[in-house]
This record gives structure tokens, C-alpha cells and sequence, in this order.
């Protein structure tokens, strides 16, 4: 076993699939590389980027590997997370379900294994700022995130701040298929804290393209329809969206 092979066989939890340059890949639960061919510019050379929630930092390293001087943010701790109040005394009693997960282990071996320079910062995306960060930005990217935060656009409105002017922000967001097909037009988010344990919405495609605009973004656009590859619990249907800071 090479060493990249025992460093990533020694985390328990890989959330994203990444290659690791020895060939080994990591055993994420979503394989988003296909997907980023698709979302990110070919080159970001001369940019800087921001990765919001960056867990193992998949796309924290595909802006980097495009020639962005990339900043990664995520909060310290699992339990840091925006779990809905009345789920989380059950879920930090229940640390067996929680199979282990420590926030930032994934990222630093593939960190290490990629020699990658992503600087990764902790900072909830509510508070991120350019002063947290080192300065604007030319690309913020948010990757599935609003799905399980309690207000989305005040995290839209905190990533509008660090754009500079004309910066892009690129998403990709799972989608509610039914109320999308149901509702086409008018921006709807499924509440579903009482039934699930992480998850506060799942919007609709209107709703995703309103919460943007909501925040002062302009031009926001679907860019792709994608299914990536996936365990059985992540199967979904995703949107890609590209929004600018005027």
C-alpha cells in the first residue's frame, strides 16, 4: 500500500472523491470531477478564489489546479455546523452515528498528497469576510451548502461582500425535481428540519435562482443540470448556477 493509500485508509469518512497523484482516490461519498469540468473556467490564472464549506476540499483543489490562488473556509467542528436545534442534542449524544467524522483530517491528507498551497481558514460562512480571508476575491464558489443552512442568503450576502466587482460566483446545489416541475415559477423551499437531521430547505430551481438575487447578486443563470456519481444517500439531481457581483 503506497503511502497516500494508508494516509487516506486511515480516515473513516471521505465525503468527496478526490485523485491523489500516486493514482489512489479518496472513497468519497460524491464524485464530483465530471462536474467540475463542467462548472469551473478551464483557467483561473492570476485569480483568487474562495471555497465555502470546503470539508476534504475537492473544490478547494480544482480551483487551485486551474491556476487560482484558492482560500478554503469551513467551521472547526462537525457540531459547528447549522444543525436544526432540536436534532442536535440527540445527534452529539450519538457520536457512533457520527462514525468519527473530524472535520479537516480528509482535507489535510489530500493537502499533503497534492502539495497543494490552499490556505483553509476557520470561519463560518456567515462570517466570512475579505479581512478574514486576506482580501477580495475574483471567484467564490458554494457547493451544496445552502441546503443546510438556516438563512442562505445572509451566507450569499457575507459571499457577495468578498467578491470584488465583476467576481463570479459559481454554485452547484441539489434541487427538489417534484416542486420544481409542480412550481416553475415560483421560488418554493421544501422546510424539512422535522425529518431530517442536517437538511433546513430543498428548493426548487426558481428558489435557487432567487436566493442570489435576494442577496444583490445579478445575471444569475443555470448553467448545468448534473447527476454525479454517488452512494445511494447522496443520489440527486444538482444545478449549476452562475451569479455576478455588479
Amino acid at each position: 500500500m503506497s503511502g497516500h493509500a494508508a494516509a487516506v485508509a486511515a480516515n473513516p469518512n471521505w465525503y468527496h472523491t478526490i485523485a491523489l497523484p500516486d493514482g489512489t482516490l479518496t472513497p468519497g461519498n460524491v464524485d464530483l470531477r465530471t462536474s467540475a469540468r463542467k462548472l469551473l473556467p478551464d483557467r483561473l490564472d492570476g485569480q483568487r478564489a474562495l471555497d465555502v464549506g470546503t470539508f476534504d476540499g475537492f473544490w478547494a483543489f480544482e480551483l487551485e489546479r486551474r491556476g487560482a490562488q484558492t482560500v478554503a473556509i469551513d467551521v472547526e467542528r462537525l457540531d459547528h455546523a447549522q444543525w436544526p436545534p432540536r436534532n442536535r442534542e440527540r445527534l452529539l449524544a450519538d457520536a457512533a452515528r457520527l462514525g468519527g467524522v473530524e472535520l479537516g483530517r480528509g482535507f489535510a491528507i489530500a493537502h499533503e498528497a497534492l502539495e497543494s498551497s490552499v490556505d483553509r481558514v476557520i470561519c463560518d460562512a456567515y462570517d466570512v469576510t475579505p479581512e478574514r480571508i486576506g482580501g477580495t476575491v475574483d471567484v467564490v464558489f458554494m457547493g451544496a451548502i445552502l441546503l443546510h443552512l438556516r438563512d442562505p442568503v445572509r451566507a450569499l450576502e457575507a459571499a457577495l461582500d468578498c467578491l470584488k466587482p465583476g467576481g463570479t460566483l459559481i454554485q452547484m446545489e441539489p434541487f427538489s425535481l417534484p416542486n420544481t416541475l409542480l412550481r416553475p415559477r415560483t421560488p418554493t423551499g421544501d422546510f424539512q428540519p422535522l425529518r431530517s437531521d442536517f437538511t433546513w430547505w430543498y428548493p426548487n430551481l426558481s428558489c435557487l435562482k432567487a436566493w442570489p438575487w435576494a442577496a444583490g447578486f445579478n445575471g444569475t443563470r443555470i448553467t448545468h443540470l448534473l447527476r454525479p456519481p454517488s452512494t445511494k444517500k447522496m443520489t440527486g439531481f444538482y444545478v449549476g448556477l452562475s451569479s455576478v457581483r455588479g
